[in-house]
């Protein structure tokens, strides 16, 4: 009996230290891909308009590609009508998406509130870790789907 759990209990371990190693392998190619030089960076902007015409929103696309249009990163920063603001950062590595983060702010009158901070680690299409710095109900294949929704609308490689 104590064998067996000393066998699971390495078991546990390993696996425990794969998903690190792995989580800091995206962390380093997400700083990679922020400190290169040679990326192009292209913007997409437009507003949001009520049924009376007047500008209630807007959302502002950042994607950054290399000079074969590989995609390696799409910003999303969208003002909501109720004055909250999402911002959604998907890095992608070989057409996957590897890693996101995902900010939403409430504006009150007196303050600035943080009401999503939340990153998601991905591995061959499939979360591998969410970590959630504020209590929240974020869906992680909806947030995955967000981000091939990017890709295929007409932005990125696709």
């Amino acid at each position: 009996m104590k064998r067996a759990f000393y066998i699971t209990l390495i078991f546990g371990i390993l696996i425990s230290c794969s998903e690190n190693k792995t989580i800091s392998e995206i962390q380093n190619y997400v700083n990679g891909i922020e400190a290169r030089t040679d990326l192009n960076e292209s913007i997409t902007e437009f507003n949001t308009e009520d049924l009376n015409g007047e500008i209630v929103g807007g959302t502002s696309i950042y994607e950054l590609t290399d000079k074969k249009n590989n995609l390696y990163r799409i910003i999303t920063e969208t003002a909501q009508p109720n004055d909250s603001t999402a911002n959604f950062e998907f890095y992608y590595k070989d057409k996957e998406l590897v890693f996101v983060k995902v900010l939403q702010f409430k504006n009150n009158s007196t303050e600035l509130d943080t009401i999503i901070n939340s990153e998601l680690y991905y591995k061959k299409g499939k979360l591998i870790k969410q970590i959630d710095r504020k209590p929240t109900e974020l869906n992680s294949e909806q947030i995955k789907l967000l981000a091939e929704s990017y890709t295929v609308n007409g932005l990125g490689t696709e």
